[in-house]
């Protein structure tokens, strides 16, 4: 039943799933591949021998512009020490989807539901518990927040950055937008080495320092935009 949420070219199988995905133009795709990135020292990060995914989309086009849905756990049967000859009478997983612009939550946890239930075989009983979504934001590359915020990053790094999205659970974001009308401009200072949220998570003390440089140039640049 997992196996088939996707199809072969490794697509959502889900009816309607992508029916409301915001399409990039090839202008903006363009721009975010300059973004430096190795396929091999990717996979050395990770300790993998290859990446999968999405046909016709790059490995930081599937992470960022492209919805996901992963298993993040699976579990059933007889799970102790040494041998039980029994027949598992229950199986769980824990399945997330990412969302990107336009995809409303609820919507895909209906779409969800009725899919994966119509995968059951005969005499076998599926009960589906959503836990919790969030809204997808993205903040427009021609807004005055996200143009200080590159003017800040240029200055402080001596570089100027490169627009690419990332996927993230920070429901806040949509939320702030929704009854405030003000989008977000989340300003990042980690690399992808510092292990988040995992038990060895460290943050350099050089990124720390940088972004208490960064942040005075952000407002001095967003005060002279608004102008």
């Amino acid at each position: 039943m997992i196996d088939a949420l996707q199809d072969e070219n490794k697509a959502i199988n889900i009816p309607g799933f992508y029916d409301d995905v915001e399409v990039l133009s090839k202008k903006e795709r363009a721009e975010m591949a300059k973004a430096p990135f190795s396929h091999e020292a990717y996979c050395k990060a990770l300790d993998i021998k290859n990446t999968m995914g999405e046909e016709g989309y790059s490995t930081p086009e599937r992470g960022s512009i492209r919805p996901s849905l992963d298993v993040n756990g699976i579990w059933g049967g007889y799970t102790g020490e040494g041998a039980k000859t029994v027949i598992a009478s229950k199986a769980y997983a824990k399945i997330s989807m990412r969302l990107v612009p336009n995809q409303d939550p609820h919507k895909i946890t209906t779409l969800f539901t009725k899919h994966f239930n119509s995968l059951a075989p005969k005499g076998t009983t599926v009960k589906v518990t959503p836990h919790h979504g969030g809204e997808p934001a993205v903040t427009p590359v021609d807004s005055i927040g996200y143009l200080a915020a590159s003017d800040a990053y240029e200055k402080s790094f001596g570089v100027k950055p490169i627009p690419v999205r990332s996927g993230g659970s920070i429901p806040i974001v949509a939320m702030f937008e929704k009854e405030l009308g003000l989008k977000t401009v989340l300003m990042g200072f980690g690399l992808d080495s510092d292990a988040i949220h995992s038990p060895d998570e460290h943050y350099g003390l050089f990124n720390y320092y940088k972004g208490i440089e960064t942040i005075p140039y952000f407002f001095e640049a967003f005060a002279k935009r608004m102008k």
